[in-house]
């Protein structure tokens, strides 16, 4: 059994990575992950600074916990089955106009892409939780509680799942 096997298919994580160490309360770098299964993996989602600009870097992996600087993962959605597409074209939303939105940043891409998922489509709502400040102190007290772990390389990396799931 890998230890990817813990992760739900087609669940939606966060995944916070540290920026500095020792660690300096609520400073990560966020993205997303998909994950699809535990054979082949899923899809990390985030942007990334490139010199005085942003640009996307989504694309697959098969072993997501051993990320760098990984904090972990923490599950806000499950994903029905035949709306990974769905999924996908929402988190590419922003790709080409990241450098035109002002004050971007890796935290304020991942929730606009959230505030995407919230919507009702065909009467479904992909991110169930209703209020993103809510969701972001989740988020942030779960990583500042895993940072000093993973600052110290602790493994496993910690898989845990959103109080707004």
């Amino acid at each position: 059994m890998s230890l990817d096997d813990t992760l739900k298919v087609n669940g939606l994580y966060i995944m916070l990575f540290l920026r500095t160490s020792p660690h300096t309360t609520n400073n990560f770098h966020w993205g997303l992950y998909l994950h699809r299964n535990p054979q082949q993996g899923g899809t990390k989602y985030h942007i990334k600074n490139q010199g005085s600009g942003w640009i996307a870097d989504h694309g697959p992996t098969s072993g997501v916990l051993k990320s760098f600087l990984l904090v972990g993962l923490l599950q806000i959605a499950a994903i029905p089955n035949n709306w990974e597409d769905h999924v996908d074209q929402q988190l590419r939303t922003y790709d080409s106009v990241l450098n035109d939105l002002s004050d971007m940043t890796c935290r304020v891409w991942i929730f606009l892409v959230l505030a995407l998922l919230q919507k009702e489509v065909n009467g479904y709502k992909i991110l169930k939780c209703t209020d993103l400040t809510a969701l972001e102190a989740d988020i942030m007290a779960w990583g500042n509680q895993n940072a000093a772990s993973a600052d110290a390389n602790h493994q496993p990396r910690p898989v845990s799942i959103s109080k707004f799931l």
